[in-house]
């Protein structure tokens, strides 16, 4: 893989961009380039700080995004991935789906289905966005729910201890059904360890590391982002899962140390070097 440089990729990325925070695009841009990788924005809304703080002030782009992309087809640009996170409307997915004509013809489609944790959605996500969610899903070549937003798009009841293996391949199979071609099932936690349970061609994995921390917004976005880059980078779900699981922990490993405040997200700038393509 010592020709990593040469082949740099472009990753199309919809999502929001929060000014201070730590979380979406503000955190999936550094570290695609870090795994050398081009990362392209198309913000779905500017918000001042994510919706965790009491003062955020936010814009909705909703109704620039048809003229944006309009300007990329127009120019003939077509991307090698699109990774999508957070929606604040229910037309920003139908939105999100006209992306998909920006890509080239194996691009990989990463869909992080941002509805909400802990067993609620968030407070803005309505039923149709999360029907339109379950619509983009089966667009997914790798769908990155966690068990709240797997239940959500499976419209199961939320599981009140650790989910069985039976209940997380059965809910993965009919994601997949529906056409989403990989699954990985993220924060699922036991025991002081953390999961991340993977369906990809009709086969279970699991990848575990340790629980540090609690979970701090954008640690999602930091998760799916070294999935994103280590995918582009021809390396398998299962190490792309792996790495991207270490690269939190060692995260919220400095956060802790830092003592930053919850709200402010991961401290992960100081270990982007670990990400870099290694001159070989």
């Amino acid at each position: 893989q010592g020709g990593n440089q040469m082949e740099q990729k472009q990753a199309a990325i919809f999502n929001d961009l929060s000014g201070f925070g730590r979380c979406s695009i503000s955190v999936i841009l550094p570290i695609l380039s870090a795994m050398g990788h081009q990362g392209v924005a198309i913000p779905t809304a500017v918000l001042s700080m994510h919706t965790e703080f009491p003062h955020y002030h936010m814009i909705d782009l909703s109704d620039q995004l048809p003229a944006y992309l309009e300007s990329y087809r127009k120019e003939g640009l077509r991307f090698d991935a699109l990774c999508t996170g957070f929606l604040s409307n229910p037309t920003q997915a139908q939105i999100a789906r006209s992306c998909l004509q920006l890509l080239k013809e194996d691009a990989l489609v990463l869909i992080d289905p941002v509805l909400g944790d802990g067993g609620r959605p968030y407070p803005t996500i309505t039923k149709e966005i999360i029907t339109q969610m379950r619509s983009l899903a089966s667009e997914a070549g790798v769908l990155l729910p966690n068990l709240t937003e797997l239940c959500l798009l499976c419209g199961r009841p939320y599981p009140d201890a650790f989910p069985s293996r039976d209940f997380l391949l059965s809910c993965c199979e009919e994601l997949c059904a529906a056409g989403t071609r990989n699954v990985v099932v993220s924060g699922l936690e036991l025991d002081g360890r953390c999961c991340s349970f993977i369906y990809a061609e009709g086969k279970a994995d699991e990848v575990w590391n340790e629980k540090v921390g609690e979970g701090r917004p954008g640690s999602g976005d930091v998760f799916a982002a070294v999935i994103a880059g280590s995918l582009l980078r021809h390396e398998t779900l299962h190490q792309s899962v792996e790495r991207a699981a270490r690269f939190v922990e060692a995260a919220m490993r400095k956060t802790l140390q830092e003592q930053a405040p919850h709200a402010w997200g991961l401290c992960f700038e100081g270990l982007l070097s670990e990400l870099m393509p290694t001159a070989r």
